[in-house]
């Protein structure tokens, strides 16, 4: 009897152990079962802009020319070098506006030419299509002391502005195609708070843009609002547009929009942040994975100081490249319109 009830407990226990097994597997996760990638809302540049794109499609380059440490623009087999750069001098009308002059020299194999140019001409040679939409010569004016040039084979553009004198406004401006491999941060370097809606500084910064600066967009590929909520700017798959001096070809343009100079970015925004440039590398196949502020690259506080700290200390980096590492994309779900923020 005492054999007959041990095998009977002994069978029970079995039962209990392997019924409290199944129960373990059950609730344990399965080896496959990862994280779910991360989830990135963008809305479309649609969403909150009426105003397209303009531009044109071409083989060419639009770069800030000053005469110090950026004098070179090269495609292809042409150089163009800026030899000097002067403010215009007023005429007899006074309200005429007063146009700035600059001295290029061309370069193309074995021929050369220096050549007297004035902001706003436009011309062929060689091949090649020149255009000087903006002179930046007056101190204190945003952008001083650039000269915009812009370059491209002729028979890449449309024949209107392939024939053009003039460098005219932003419909004629060159969308430069570019091949994305590092990762940069931006601020507006204006005050932004909760309450502000971004999508009216944002129509206001295009619109800007436009008549000011003669861009064919805003200059960024995203802004990023205090929520963490992502804004769609300019394409990334076109170069984007600086005050400053530097070659923004290659570059995936992160605006974090405020002043973080002064004020300090919220986890909300550094994990969009770290999510949106993990995003980008994974999408361009950036490795090894480079992050900048606009501080790095030209002569400018931007990002601000309670921004670039976190690019600064490596933990920005180190974000990105654990998403990365752990194989998980985010995400990006496109927004049609800005009732669902």
């Amino acid at each position: 009897m005492a054999t007959l009830t041990g095998k009977l407990t002994s069978a029970a226990c079995l039962l209990i152990l392997s019924a409290c097994a199944s129960s373990m597997h059950a609730q344990e996760p399965s080896a496959a079962a990862a994280p779910t990638p991360a989830q990135i809302r963008i809305y479309k540049h649609s969403a909150w802009s009426d105003v397209p794109p303009k531009g044109v499609d071409c083989h060419g380059v639009r770069q800030n020319l000053n005469t110090t440490n950026y004098t070179k623009l090269t495609l292809d087999d042409l150089t163009v070098t800026l030899l000097k750069a002067e403010p215009g001098a007023p005429g007899a009308d006074e309200k005429a506006p007063v146009i700035d002059k600059a001295r290029l020299k061309l370069s193309k194999g074995e021929a050369t030419e220096e050549r007297d140019v004035n902001e706003g001409e436009a011309f062929n040679w060689n091949g090649y299509h020149i255009a000087i939409p903006a002179i930046y010569q007056k101190k204190g004016e945003l952008g001083y002391p650039s000269t915009v040039v812009e370059a491209a084979t002729v028979e890449s553009l449309p024949e209107r502005v392939a024939n053009a004198t003039k460098a005219d406004g932003p419909a004629d401006r060159l969308r430069v195609k570019h091949t994305i491999n590092k990762l940069t941060l931006h601020h507006s370097a204006t005050p932004h708070k909760e309450g502000d809606v971004l999508a009216t500084k944002l129509k206001n910064q295009q619109l800007w843009g436009e008549k000011d600066r003669n861009w064919f967009d805003v200059p960024y590929h995203f802004f990023i609002d205090l929520d963490g909520s992502v804004y769609q700017a300019r394409d990334y798959k076109y170069a984007g547009d600086t005050n400053t001096a530097y070659d923004t070809r290659g570059h995936f343009l992160i605006n974090c929009f405020g002043n973080y100079e002064e004020a300090e970015p919220n986890e909300k925004q550094l994990a969009t942040i770290a999510n949106l440039m993990a995003w980008g590398a994974m999408e361009n196949k950036i490795e090894p994975i480079e992050i900048f502020g606009h501080k790095d690259l030209a002569q400018t506080g931007c990002p601000g100081k309670n921004l670039y700290k976190y690019i600064e200390d490596g933990s920005l980096k180190k974000r990105v490249e654990d998403i990365v590492k752990s194989g998980k994309k985010p995400e990006i779900v496109w927004l049609d319109d800005l009732k669902s923020k």
